[in-house]
């Protein structure tokens, strides 16, 4: 599953499928951004982070699998994106949640 990248949406998603093809799993497609998507930016205190990116994902359009799933990004940062994201995953029926990023700031 691609995340729903601002800064790179051509490379998370070509990675996703990379990845994907490359370890023949299924590309499920990218999650969908909720109310025009994760607000604020880097740095700042967590819990305004973590407010920023709550309940702004969705995974309605994907056929989750109840089993493992490779959640791919670019770049993290404080992790929260991810975590919520995983979290919007396994609420879809994924049993797991592997997150997967080309880069880690800080």
């Amino acid at each position: 599953v691609a995340m729903p990248s601002r800064s790179h949406p051509l490379l998370v998603d070509a990675l996703a499928r990379g990845l994907a093809d490359v370890g023949r799993l299924p590309y499920l497609g990218a999650l969908d951004p909720v109310a025009g998507g994760p607000t604020g930016g880097p740095g700042g205190n967590s819990v305004f982070r973590l407010a920023g990116l709550w309940d702004r994902f969705s995974a309605q359009h994907l056929d989750v699998p109840s089993g493992p799933v490779l959640l791919v990004d670019d770049l993290v940062d404080s992790r929260w994106t991810m975590t919520v994201a995983a979290r919007v995953l396994r609420q879809a029926g994924a049993s797991q949640v592997l997150p997967f990023a080309l880069a880690l700031r800080g």
